[in-house]
């Protein structure tokens, strides 16, 4: 199986996610580098709310810009990321 090559609109989402862990935005600022591991637990939740309320495109905002750009930077994810699919029709 291929490794999946994340989307825009997924990897700012990862990032939203990501950057709602202080612990996350923290370790970023103070190392310049995203943890090696971020806890996942709670994601799914998280990303239902982040997505009724933002979309499924979200504007970033700067900590959320933050994330993302290591993200990019990096290419790593280490919380791992977010994967959208489209419904059965």
């Amino acid at each position: 199986m291929s490794e999946h090559v994340y989307s825009q609109p997924e990897l700012k989402l990862t990032a939203i996610l990501y950057a709602n862990n202080p612990n996350v935005v923290k370790h970023l600022e103070r190392t310049g580098k995203l943890p090696e591991d971020i806890p996942n637990g709670g994601f799914a939740t998280g990303l239902r709310v982040i997505i009724e309320k933002r979309g499924l495109n979200p504007d970033l905002s700067e900590t959320d810009q933050l994330v993302y750009e290591a993200i990019l930077r990096e290419r790593h994810l280490p919380g791992g990321g977010v994967r959208l699919v489209e419904e059965a029709g």
